[in-house]
């Protein structure tokens, strides 16, 4: 490993990566601090070493944040760890940033972290009260599919979010998450299709992060689905867990729901399943009822910002730029964040059969950003 680690700049950032998860899967109680120490050993630039103390100092003063590693070290196959490492640090952060900075001045056009793809409205769930019903004119043919993405890895986009309906319907689209390994899928899904079949293949693949919609318990969310619905949902977390899934939950958030789905009787037997990330999703469309008001946001952040400090736990707050449909999230998304004291916003828009069919990808983007 020292050998290794003395020739790291002589070596793809792949395998770099690849040793560093090694180094966690041998050790998640002692990784971190055994990659700290051997940093000392390699790492001559001043200001890397000192941006490397700071972050290793946040880790050591932040017990949620060791928790949080070290339950994603221990529940995360290798497989999983290893692509999500790569396809978000390696290629969506070190390499995307300069080549979709480089992208953006060649085409004239903002070119996004992600774009959220809709590949249609099949879905598994006929939840009470979803007016959506499933419409094969509005479902994405794959080779479509597969030239956006492949569009987009061009571009140095390396997350693609996909929704539906609910996208595991479309067991093909399997072939573009091996084809495109370098790239990271969130999947949002209803849950009820991943059966241990799917998600073996998911753990094989490696770079499918599926995220399930939760918006409640099971009196809560009983007005849109059976009980029984509700225990499939619950058993589909423990499955992806013993298979070492890397996985998350989206909650679309509304004033019938903000104060539960931020409490602890919410996210601790979450956490305990496995999931590692949460997304809250707001609208400013659609029903006044699924809308909050600025308190109402004010006090999502306080509190979503309360549980990263204090729960093994990654919680980030996205706008839809569309109502809810009935359960579900199509996007486009918002990402709201400060930074030196400006607000900022990080724009994921979303494609479809009716803005991007045989459409080249940067002329789409022209479209919807004139």
């Amino acid at each position: 490993m020292m050998n290794f680690l003395n020739n790291m700049n002589l070596l793809p950032k792949n395998f770099i990566v690849a040793n560093i998860v090694e180094v966690l899967k041998e050790d998640p109680d002692n990784g971190v601090e055994k990659l700290y120490e051997m940093s000392g050993t390699f790492i001559t630039d001043s200001q890397i070493k000192a941006i490397i103390g700071q972050i290793k100092g946040y880790y050591d003063s932040h017990p949620s944040i060791k928790r949080y590693v070290k339950n994603m070290i221990y529940n995360t196959n290798k497989t999983c760890l290893n692509h999500f490492l790569q396809n978000i640090a390696v290629k969506e952060l070190w390499e995307g940033l300069s080549i979709r900075e480089q992208m953006s001045q060649k085409y004239s056009v903002n070119v996004p972290h992600s774009l959220v793809i809709n590949i249609g409205m099949n879905c598994s769930l006929a939840c009470k009260g979803c007016l959506c019903k499933s419409d094969p004119s509005l479902a994405m043919p794959l080779a479509e599919i597969d030239r956006l993405v492949a569009e987009a890895r061009e571009l140095g986009i390396h997350i693609i979010v996909l929704t539906g309906g609910d996208p595991l319907m479309n067991d093909s689209l399997f072939k573009v998450y091996e084809k495109y390994d370098d790239m990271e899928f969130i999947v949002l899904t209803n849950g009820v299709l991943l059966n241990d079949q799917r998600c073996l293949a998911l753990s094989k693949l490696g770079n499918v992060l599926p995220l399930v919609t939760l918006e409640g318990g099971g009196d809560e969310i009983k007005q849109y689905i059976e009980p029984s619905t509700y225990q499939e949902i619950l058993a589909s977390l423990d499955r992806m867990k013993a298979h070492g899934i890397l996985f998350g939950v989206m909650t679309p958030t509304k004033q019938s729901n903000l104060k539960f789905v931020t409490s602890d009787d919410f996210i601790l037997p979450l956490i305990r399943k496995g999931s590692r990330i949460n997304w809250y999703v707001t609208t400013s469309h659609g029903a006044p009822s699924e809308q909050l008001g600025a308190n109402e946001l004010s006090e999502l952040e306080a509190r979503i910002s309360f549980i990263r400090q204090t729960r093994p736990y990654v919680t980030i707050v996205l706008e839809s730029g569309n109502p809810f449909i009935c359960r579900c999230v199509v996007g486009p998304l918002l990402f709201h964040y400060d930074f030196n004291g400006q607000h900022h916003v990080l724009f994921f828009p979303q494609l479809s059969v009716k803005n991007s069919q045989n459409q080249p990808l940067i002329q789409v983007l022209r479209k919807i950003q004139s």
